[in-house]
């Protein structure tokens, strides 16, 4: 016969858990045959929720060291630059005579001018107009170096060495063509940050032209350019 509660209700025993990551009550009833079942049941949802709080520590924990280390790697950015302010490198522009320009010593048409003023002069002349953030380290020590590396190279304001023409004119005239044609001046870099230096293809053949008369002029031979 089988037993029964009070009021004829079978007798059970329940057992309940609340799952915090549902809010909801998991009621298991232990009766008969039915308690090994039940059991597992029970054990398995107590898993799930420890294995859910491991989890979401586990993100938690991965956030706040993200956070630290974001933290320090912006901290160490700004002391970085307010001290790199302290090691300012010095921005020239040397004196320099009419005679030595390259307009004294080739023939520069004006539009061909213009254009070697608007792509080239800003780094290839003793005429630099400082940027502001040729002021600004560590940007400042790049934007000098690149003038002082074009300047040593070809320099509109000291066009050649002493005792040297006319083979220094044909020489930079000839370099002049190259790097315009090849695309390796301007820089990408200036162009980025001056727009207005970008070459057109009708640039390019102005220069190279320009240049390859030049050449012949000064008895040079233009057919390597």
């Amino acid at each position: 016969m089988r037993k029964t509660g009070g009021r004829g209700y079978p007798r059970h025993t329940p057992a309940t858990c609340l799952t915090k990551q549902t809010g909801a009550w998991l009621t298991l009833f232990v009766s008969g045959g039915g308690a090994g079942l039940n059991i597992l049941l029970l054990q398995e949802a107590f898993r799930r929720d420890y294995g859910r709080k491991l989890e979401a520590a586990a993100l938690l924990a991965r956030g706040s060291l993200m956070k630290k280390v974001f933290k320090w790697i912006l901290l160490i950015l700004v002391v970085g630059f307010v001290v790199a302010q302290f090691f300012q490198v010095v921005r020239t522009n040397p004196p320099f005579t009419a005679t030595q320009t390259i307009e004294n010593i080739v023939n520069v048409p004006e539009d061909v001018h213009a254009t070697l003023t608007r792509a080239c002069g800003a780094c290839h002349s003793n005429q630099t107009e400082w940027p502001w953030y040729s002021h600004v380290a560590p940007t400042s020590w790049f934007v000098v170096d690149h003038v002082d590396q074009g300047r040593r190279r070809i320099n509109f304001s000291a066009w050649v060495r002493p005792g040297h023409e006319p083979q220094d004119s044909i020489d930079r005239l000839k370099a002049m063509c190259r790097e315009v044609q090849s695309g390796g001046m301007p820089l990408t870099s200036f162009e980025i940050m001056h727009w207005h230096s970008w070459l057109s293809v009708d640039d390019v053949k102005q220069i190279c032209d320009w240049s390859t008369a030049e050449q012949k002029r000064l008895g040079g031979n233009a057919s390597g350019n």
